[in-house]
C-alpha cells in the first residue's frame, strides 16, 4: 500500500492529497515477480547492440594489460594475486586479481585470439543488464520501473568503453559483483530465508566485486540509500538501518580487509596521478575543485545526451578551470546542486527517482575527484557502475510523467513511445561507437578527433603509425603532443623507438637521451638506447646503457636477451651465451628469447641445442625460428622433421624469401654444416 506520512488525525482528503502517484510505489514486503521473458529481453538487447563489438582486436590498454603482461601470458596465479598485476607489475598502483585471472584463462584457452576476450566481455554486460532487472525491480517494488532501468542500461552508450575495450572488463565484474551482492541482500530479508547463509554470499560476492575493480566498494553506501529510501510502510528509515546494522559492520570488516591487503601488495591504497592522467594533480586547491565540478557537467551530459564520446580525457583536453563563472563549473554546480534537490522532492512522489539518484550519487562518489584524487581526471568506463542508478531515475521519471501503473493494467502508450525512443537511439549511437574499438589505427585517429587537444591521443596514434612504417606522420603525431606536453619521457620514449624502426639511429639516440634526462630511472628507455647503440655500432655504449638499466630491472628477461644480442654483435660469443641462457631461464616459454638463442646457436653450428630450443616454440613460431630449426634438423640429418618444419613454414609465411632459401637447402640435401 502506499506510505502516508501524515499526521495522526489528519482529515483523510488530506492524507489522499499525500498518497504517490501509481508511478512511484513504496518499498512494499513482496518481492515482485519478473517474467522471465523480460529477463530475456534485456539480455537480448545487450547482446544485439554489442554484437559488432565481437570483430574488434585487442587495442589501447589491451596491449599492457593481456599481451605484454606476463602474468597473464605465462598463467601466473600467485604473481596474479600477490603483484600488481594488472599492467605485469609496468604500471601501477593498480591491483585487480580477479580480472586479471580471467585474462589468464582466456589467454590459456585461446592465446591473443580477441575474439574470446570480446565475447567473454559482451555476456557479462548482458548479465549485469540482467541483474539490474532483477535487483531494481525487488528493491523498488517496480518491476516496470526495473525493466525500462535495465533496457536503458543495457543500450546505453557510455558504456561502449566497458564493453568493447576488453580491458573495461573490469567494471563489468566490479558492476556485477556488486549487483549480485545487493540481490543476496535482499534475499536476506525474506520472510523465512537463511539470513546468515545470504548474509554470507552478499559478502563473498562484495569482496570479488572488489577484486574486479575496486570501486565496487561504494555498496555499503547504495544500500543505505536503499534502506533510507524505500523502507517499508510500517518501520522508519532509521529503524531500518538499526535492523540492518550487524550487515553493514560486516559489509565495513569485508571492505577494510580488501583495502589491507590491496595495500600489502601495492605498498599505497590510493594511486599517486601525473600531470599527463590527472592533471587536477598540479591545480591550487579552489581551481582543482572548480575543474571537479565542471567534469561532473560533463559526465551528466554525457549520460543524458551521449552523442560526444571519447576515450581519452588527459592533459590537456580538459582544461583547467580558473573562475567561477566558467561556463562549465556553472554546468556543473546546476547537476551538483539540482540532482539532490531532484532527489528531495521525489523521496514521497516517486521514491525510485531518488533510489536512483541516490545511488548514482553513492557510486560515483569515489571517482568524482573531489574528495581525494583518482588516477584519472575522466574516463566513461568509470561510471558504468553510476550509470544503473541514472537508467533507473530516468525511467522513473519516466513513468512518473506517463502515470505508469506499477500494480498493474494497461501501460500508457506514452510510456512504451518513450522507451522505445530511447533504447533505440541509445542502441544505434552504442552500435556506432563499437566501430571505434575494431583496430588500433582507426581508434587512435577517431581518439585524435574527439580530444585534439590531449597529448596523449597524438602520442599513441604516433606510436601505432610508427608500427605501421609510416615514419613521417608518426613523427609528426609525436611532434603534437610534445607541443601540447613539452619534453614528456614517455612521448620521448615512444619517438625514439620509432626512430629506431625507421633505421634513424643517431635520432633515436638522442631521444632516448631527452627522456632520460627528464626520467633517469626510465628502464625501458636505457634498454632502448642501449638497442640503438647497438644497431649504430657502438657496442661498449651498448652495453653501458644495459648495465644502467639491468641496475634497475636485473630480473627482466628481454633485457637480459638484448645484453646477449649486444655480446653476440661485439664477437664475445661465451658472453653471449650466458646472456640467452639466463633470459631463458627467467622467461621459458618467451617466443622471441628462444629465437635470438636459437638463430645464435645455429650460427654458432651447434644444431643440437638448437634444435632443442627452437622445437619447443609454441606454433604458429615465427619464419626465423622455423628456418633455423629446418635447417639444423637437415644438418642433423633428421629428413623427415626439416620437411614437416618446411611445410609449415610455407602455410604460414608464403612468398617469405627466408624460407624459400630453406626449401633450397633442403632440395639440395646439403653436407653438414652448410648454411640456407
Amino acid at each position: 500500500m502506499p506510505r502516508s506520512r501524515a499526521k495522526a488525525g489528519a482529515p483523510a482528503a488530506r492524507r489522499a492529497e499525500r498518497a504517490p502517484t501509481p508511478a512511484g510505489p513504496a518499498r512494499i514486503g513482496r518481492e515482485p515477480a519478473v517474467p522471465w521473458t523480460w529477463l530475456a529481453i534485456v539480455a537480448g538487447v545487450a547482446l544485439a547492440v554489442y554484437a559488432n563489438s565481437l570483430g574488434g582486436g585487442l587495442v589501447y590498454d589491451d596491449a599492457n594489460a593481456i599481451r605484454n603482461n606476463p602474468f597473464v601470458r605465462n598463467g601466473d596465479i600467485a604473481g596474479i594475486l600477490t603483484e600488481p598485476s594488472w599492467w605485469g607489475g609496468a604500471r601501477g598502483p593498480l591491483w585487480r586479481p580477479l580480472t586479471t585471472l580471467t585474462f589468464a584463462l582466456d589467454h590459456a584457452v585461446h592465446g591473443l585470439e580477441p575474439f574470446g576476450y570480446h565475447l567473454v566481455n559482451v555476456v557479462l554486460h548482458a548479465a549485469v543488464s540482467v541483474l539490474v532487472l532483477v535487483v531494481f525491480a525487488a528493491a523498488t517494488a517496480a518491476p516496470r520501473t526495473a525493466l525500462v532501468a535495465a533496457l536503458s542500461f543495457a543500450a546505453h552508450p557510455v558504456h561502449t568503453e566497458a564493453v568493447a575495450n576488453v580491458v573495461g572488463r573490469a567494471e563489468l565484474f566490479a558492476a556485477g559483483g556488486f549487483f549480485v551482492a545487493w540481490w543476496c541482500w535482499l534475499r536476506a530479508d525474506r520472510p523465512g530465508a537463511a539470513s546468515g547463509t545470504w548474509l554470507a554470499a552478499t559478502l563473498v560476492a562484495y569482496f570479488l566485486a572488489m577484486c574486479g575493480k575496486e570501486n565496487a566498494v561504494t555498496l555499503p553506501l547504495a544500500l543505505v540509500v536503499a534502506d533510507l529510501v524505500m523502507a517499508r510502510p510500517d518501520e522508519s528509515a532509521l529503524g531500518r538501518l538499526r535492523v540492518h546494522a550487524s550487515r553493514y559492520a560486516a559489509l565495513a570488516g569485508v571492505a577494510v580487509l580488501f583495502v589491507v591487503l590491496r595495500a600489502s601488495v601495492l605498498g599505497a591504497v590510493t594511486p599517486s596521478p601525473d600531470l599527463l592522467d590527472n592533471p587536477l594533480a598540479t591545480l591550487g586547491l579552489g581551481s582543482r575543485l572548480m575543474t571537479a565540478v565542471a567534469v561532473i557537467g560533463l559526465y551528466a551530459l554525457r549520460l543524458v545526451f551521449p552523442l560526444w564520446l571519447s576515450a581519452d580525457y588527459s592533459y590537456d583536453q580538459i582544461r583547467a578551470v580558473t573562475s567561477p563563472l566558467d561556463v562549465g563549473f556553472l554546468g556543473g554546480l546546476l547537476v551538483l546542486c539540482g540532482a539532490p534537490a531532484l532527489a528531495w522532492w521525489g523521496r514521497r512522489r516517486v521514491p525510485a527517482l531518488t533510489l536512483g539518484i541516490g545511488v548514482l550519487g553513492a557510486t560515483f562518489v569515489v571517482v568524482a575527484n573531489l574528495f581525494f584524487l583518482i588516477g584519472t581526471i575522466m574516463g566513461e568506463r568509470l561510471i558504468y557502475l553510476p550509470s544503473a542508478g541514472f537508467c533507473l531515475a530516468l525511467a522513473a521519471g519516466l513513468a512518473h510523467v506517463t502515470r505508469t501503473n506499477e500494480r498493474g493494467g494497461r501501460v500508457p502508450a506514452a510510456f512504451v513511445t518513450a522507451i522505445g525512443i530511447v533504447v533505440a537511439l541509445y542502441g544505434a549511437r552504442t552500435v556506432a561507437r563499437n566501430a571505434v574499438w575494431r583496430e588500433p589505427l582507426g581508434f587512435f585517429q577517431a581518439m585524435v578527433g574527439d580530444a585534439p587537444r590531449s597529448a596523449r591521443s597524438h602520442r599513441e596514434l604516433g606510436t601505432v603509425l610508427g608500427d605501421l612504417g609510416r615514419f613521417a606522420e608518426a613523427r609528426q603525431s609525436f611532434e603534437r603532443s610534445l607541443a601540447i606536453k613539452p619534453e614528456d619521457a614517455t612521448t620521448l620514449y615512444n619517438l625514439g623507438n620509432a626512430l629506431s624502426r625507421e633505421g634513424r639511429y643517431d635520432d633515436a639516440v638522442a631521444a632516448y637521451e631527452r627522456a632520460l634526462a627528464k626520467n633517469p630511472a626510465f628502464a625501458e628507455a636505457l634498454e632502448n638506447l642501449g638497442n640503438a647503440e647497438s644497431m649504430r655500432g657502438d657496442q661498449r655504449a651498448a652495453l653501458a646503457a644495459f648495465q644502467r638499466a639491468l641496475a634497475l630491472t636485473p630480473d627482466e628477461p628481454i633485457l637480459q636477451m638484448n645484453v646477449a644480442n649486444t655480446h653476440f654483435r661485439a664477437g664475445a660469443l661465451a658472453e653471449a651465451r650466458a646472456g640467452y641462457e639466463r633470459a631463458l631461464a627467467l622467461a621459458p616459454g618467451s617466443v622471441e628469447i628462444r629465437t635470438n638463442f636459437g638463430s645464435f646457436l645455429y650460427a654458432q653450428r651447434d644444431f643440437a641445442a638448437a634444435v632443442d630450443v627452437l622445437g619447443r616454440i609454441p606454433a604458429p613460431a615465427p619464419a626465423r625460428a622455423l628456418v633455423a630449426l629446418g635447417a639444423s634438423q637437415q644438418v642433423l640429418g633428421r629428413t623427415a622433421d626439416a620437411q614437416a618444419t618446411l611445410a609449415m613454414a610455407e602455410r604460414l609465411y608464403p612468398g617469405d624469401g627466408n624460407v624459400r632459401q630453406l626449401a633450397d637447402f633442403l632440395r639440395r640435401g646439403a653436407a653438414a654444416g652448410a648454411a640456407p
